[in-house]
């Protein structure tokens, strides 16, 4: 995820998307563990996962020389995954695990791979056109990143993109509307914080307007308009 602690700078929660191939991970990926040895049952495994993904993703995305960092500070994660993801920049990814989840294998095999790409598509639309300000760029950018994401990686779709009943949508989007292009509460939109939002509002309604988007236009996908601007997917025969 990506989730600004300003609303003009800070990168900080959650994967890339492009066009054109990426370099094989070996020569753009290097994972580094600060984890005080807590993940040490696990690092050939998160390791094995980082490189597969960024295989798939080379044939889809410019990918840049990402650093992926991996630490172990539980409250970071997503709620009720143990599993978190941090674009840092176009150059780096933080993966937040919680060593003391139950069956910790499997949850990385079923999750790990979906935070990956989400967070690489991330460091894609980083460069261009850059940090999001306002509420239509945030919810373009963390919804391009989750189709991208199941895209490369299959269902099930991640909780965030289904917080409330397709019902409700329209209610949603009209609350939205009229802030699309002004700067915005992250915390309020996204996890519901202070504010009768659903938590994961942000994600699932910007999740269900790239939906439709890319079904009224099934010649692009999130790998072709990783560098598209934010209006494209508002104007008015797309809502």
């Amino acid at each position: 995820m990506y989730r600004p602690l300003l609303l003009i700078a800070c990168v900080f929660w959650l994967v890339a998307c492009g066009s054109g191939g990426g370099d094989t991970p070996a020569d753009n990926t290097r994972v580094t563990f600060a984890d005080n040895g807590a993940l040490d049952a696990q690092k050939a495994q998160i390791e094995a996962l980082v490189d597969e993904v960024f295989v798939l993703a080379a044939d889809s995305l410019a990918i840049n020389d990402v650093t992926v960092l991996v630490t172990t500070e539980a409250s970071r994660t997503i709620p009720g995954w143990s599993i978190g993801g941090y674009a840092l920049g176009p150059d780096r990814i933080e993966l937040v695990i919680d060593p003391q989840a139950a069956d910790l294998d499997v949850l990385l095999a079923e999750r790990l791979p979906h935070i990956i790409a989400h967070e690489l598509h991330h460091t894609v639309r980083l460069i261009d056109p850059g940090i999001y300000v306002t509420l239509g760029e945030a919810l373009v950018f963390e919804a391009m990143a989750d189709h991208y994401a199941l895209g490369l990686i299959g269902d099930p779709p991640p909780p965030w993109t289904s917080a409330f009943p397709a019902s409700d949508t329209p209610v949603y989007l009209e609350r939205a509307l009229p802030l699309l292009d002004q700067p915005f509460n992250f915390e309020a939109w996204f996890f519901g914080v202070g504010t009768d939002l659903p938590q994961w509002t942000g994600y699932t309604l910007g999740f269900r307007i790239l939906r439709d988007y890319y079904e009224r236009n099934p010649a692009q996908t999130p790998a072709t308009t990783v560098n598209a601007p934010t209006e494209q997917f508002f104007e008015p025969n797309t809502l």
